[in-house]
């Protein structure tokens, strides 16, 4: 998403400097530092906004929190995700009451069971076949262009309706997702310090979960963002109550590449 509509919209100021000093490092390590997109993979960077000094901005983050430290085997939590009635737990005691954000989106991708996805009736077994074919064809040809011979995975030879597939879920009026965040600064397996974040999650609509996925991002209602901004002026127990105030829309959804 834009930045500069961002820092309109929301009354965000845009840290330039940290905004510049990524698009260098990305044009020298594309791998570690991903070019700015639509869609947030994790590891990747997104633009969060944020208070500072009773100022809003807004700065890019490492999609994925850190663990604490004293966890002996940190690759073994998933930490892009934060589940509302988690969230006040130990785990999360580096960030939720410290560094709250939140993240503006268009829609949200998840993997479902196939099985699940066509009892929806919206994507057909035909879309999900043409959609592993052409997953399949453009990895032969990655791996024939590197000089290597190509085999079909286990996985590309399962029957598709065994297998999962990743669909792309939108509000059906268009609206922007207002994700609440928490965040906290770590060092990633590379050596690499920096701020990672964790989207707020909790229990979907029912077409959520009739298209086969159990959590969705939560959508914070726009009056609700002073105080969870401000985490400082409020109870934790008011802040976890307040983050089940979500907006109320319906979802569509679909194949990424699908219309």
């Amino acid at each position: 998403m834009d930045l500069d509509y961002l820092g309109r919209k929301y009354g965000a100021v845009i840290i330039r400097e940290q905004v510049d000093d990524y698009l260098q490092a990305s044009a020298q390590d594309i791998k570690r530092f991903p070019p700015l997109g639509g869609r947030i993979y994790p590891g990747h960077y997104a633009p969060i906004i944020f208070e500072r000094d009773r100022h809003r901005v807004g700065d890019l983050m490492r999609y994925g929190a850190y663990p604490p430290p004293q966890i002996h085997n940190p690759k073994a939590y998933t930490t892009f995700n934060v589940r509302r009635d988690n969230i006040g737990s130990h785990f999360w005691a580096g960030a939720f009451m410290q560094h709250h954000g939140f993240v503006v989106l268009e829609g949200f991708y998840e993997w479902v069971a196939v099985q699940d996805l066509l009892k929806a009736g919206v994507v057909t077994l035909r879309d999900i076949e043409a959609e592993f074919a052409k997953q399949a064809e453009e990895r032969k040809h990655r791996v024939l262009a590197a000089g290597k011979k190509y085999r079909p995975t286990l996985t590309e030879s399962k029957d598709a309706r065994l297998r999962k597939v990743v669909i792309e879920f939108k509000p059906n009026d268009q609206r922007e997702m207002l994700a609440p965040v928490i965040f906290n600064h770590g060092v990633q397996a590379d050596g690499h310090k920096g701020w990672g974040f964790a989207i707020v999650t909790d229990d979907p609509p029912l077409e959520i979960s009739a298209a086969g996925h159990d959590r969705c991002p939560v959508m914070l209602q726009p009056e609700a963002l002073g105080q969870w901004l401000h985490p400082e002026s409020s109870d934790p127990k008011d802040l976890i109550e307040l983050l089940g105030h979500k907006q109320r829309v319906t979802f569509s959804h679909k194949l990424p590449e699908v219309a």
